[in-house]
């Protein structure tokens, strides 16, 4: 059980900070350019596949531990993941008076510790032992 939690909660971790280093590649690429007025465009499609980097890590710690319901967990922790980052998004910009360079860390931190707090949950109620 314990194990089931590391797995998912490393997983996610992997994943958020994955999806923030990217995420600033893409702000820094764009931010002098004049072409790249897509750039909410691109933050789905960059969070979906850091969805799949996650489950399929989360995958194979499963199969190496011998756990069952890996899909379960992957499909679970990942719409976990994108229903708290966005009560994040939504809790820090309507309820919280940060100024704009006060936001920034919040939203970091909380999108690597959601992601990593996700899969750990879905890792944690999802995953069984497989037996015989």
């Amino acid at each position: 059980m314990l194990l089931r939690t590391v797995v998912g909660a490393v997983a996610g971790a992997v994943a958020g900070v994955g999806f923030l280093f990217t995420l600033g590649l893409m702000v820094r690429y764009c931010n002098g350019r004049g072409g790249c007025g897509a750039l909410p465009v691109m933050v789905p499609p960059n969070l979906v596949f850091w969805v799949f980097v996650a489950g399929a890590a989360v995958l194979a710690g499963f199969r190496l531990l011998r756990q069952r319901h890996g899909w379960w967990v992957m499909g679970a922790g990942g719409a976990l993941w994108v229903v708290l980052v966005v009560a994040v998004y939504y809790v820090t910009y309507a309820y919280l008076d940060l100024y704009q360079a006060e936001r920034g860390p919040v939203v970091s931190a909380a999108t690597v510790i959601g992601a990593s707090l996700a899969y750990a949950v879905a890792a944690l109620c999802i995953g069984r032992r497989r037996t015989a």
